[in-house]
């Protein structure tokens, strides 16, 4: 774990975010979700500098990037779930495990959350989370965990998220695990 000799910055965009900051975020998503226990493709990964945009530009689109010494080394992207079908039909097949029925045009998905491993468990994570979340209008947020990262899960569920159910993904290869939780996000 890397010691933090100045504070974190955590900086808010909305619609749009600067094309060189995309360029941190594809390294770090690159770096996070290309190890283990994830092991996705480096080169698929590195889209994100492609599609990330679009999501923020999308309705619900917010992007978090925490910076330390003028670098990222954290980042959360989300936006509406009535502008992701695949996370739609999804949540369609899980519905049961919810109180009641949610609408897609005031719940927001949690799409990407990433943290240099130099800085985990220092809180820069949930605190992504917190500025992703705060003033939405949104009543619902979901996001996914793979299968295999249980510590992962266990955090979230820690933060109050519930487990509503699994759904196989990428060919029955990969379980995700879809997570609610109620909004406002607890300040």
């Amino acid at each position: 774990m890397r010691e933090i000799g100045q504070k974190v910055d955590y900086a808010r965009f909305e619609d749009v975010a600067p094309d060189e900051l995309w360029g941190e975020i594809a390294s770090l998503f690159v770096l996070s979700f290309g190890a283990p226990p994830y092991n996705e493709s480096p080169e698929e990964l590195q889209s994100i500098d492609k599609w990330g945009p679009d999501k923020l530009a999308s309705p619900g689109g917010r992007l978090v990037a925490a910076r330390h010494d003028g670098h990222v080394i954290g980042f959360a992207l989300s936006q509406r779930l009535d502008q992701d079908s695949s996370w739609l039909r999804r949540l369609n097949a899980l519905l049961p495990a919810l109180d009641g029925p949610i609408s897609p045009s005031r719940t927001a998905i949690v799409q990407e959350l990433a943290v240099d491993k130099e800085y985990r468990g220092r809180g820069i994570a949930k605190q992504c989370v917190r500025e992703l979340l705060s003033n939405r209008t949104e009543q619902d947020v979901v996001l996914g965990v793979f299968g295999q990262a249980s510590q992962v899960r266990e955090i979230y569920k820690h933060w109050g998220f519930s487990e509503l159910g699994t759904s196989p993904i990428y060919g029955g290869t990969v379980t995700l695990h879809a997570l609610h939780h109620k909004l406002p996000w607890p300040a």
